[in-house]
């Protein structure tokens, strides 16, 4: 399929539009999702109600961004309202605790797993708009000035939002840290 133009600006998306933008878009809104619940159930559930709302709500669309960020940003909403509503802590491998480790060390095999759980439960402890920055910056390596864009908040905003989140997690995670 050739790429969509990503910007639709002022006008009602039509269905043709919408149909593109959801065979398009829709691999990557199931993964955004997936990385803020960790489960593939509800996050393919999630995503299709993504698109469902969105195509509902197209008249609303004014262009003031890409088609995808509009989408993205509606699936962040639902991702965390329904973190909101189930409680469901999201998982975070061991792997993924570079920032975290001084000099990146491996944890022992002992430790691996209790360390898991304190990264997952200082993840889920942010304050929710310190989670979204910190998972899309961390684990999606999306730039500030996107970031931004997506949650319709200012660059320094999400810089302070990060760096925040990051001196949270330090903090509850320092007997962990090498240093």
């Amino acid at each position: 399929m050739e790429a969509m133009s990503n910007e639709v600006s002022g006008q009602i998306l039509d269905d043709e539009t919408f149909r593109n933008a959801v065979l398009e878009y829709r691999e990557r809104i199931f993964l955004v999702i997936l990385r803020f619940i960790r489960n593939r159930d509800d996050a393919k559930d999630l995503a299709q109600e993504a698109f469902v709302k969105a195509y509902r709500s197209r008249n609303q669309f004014r262009g003031d961004s890409s088609l995808y960020t509009w989408i993205h940003r509606i699936a962040i909403n639902m991702a965390l309202n329904h973190k909101a509503r189930s409680r469901i802590s999201l998982l975070t491998s061991i792997e993924d605790t570079s920032e975290l480790m001084a000099h990146g060390s491996p944890v022992d095999g002992m430790l691996s797993d209790e360390l898991g759980g304190q990264i997952d439960s200082a993840i889920k402890g942010l304050p929710p708009r310190q989670r979204m920055v910190f998972v899309m910056r961390y684990y999606e390596e999306k730039p500030h000035a996107e970031i931004a864009a997506l949650l319709g908040i200012t660059e320094g905003a999400v810089k302070a939002n990060y760096h925040q989140a990051i001196k949270k997690l330090r903090s509850q995670l320092s007997h962990y840290l090498k240093g």
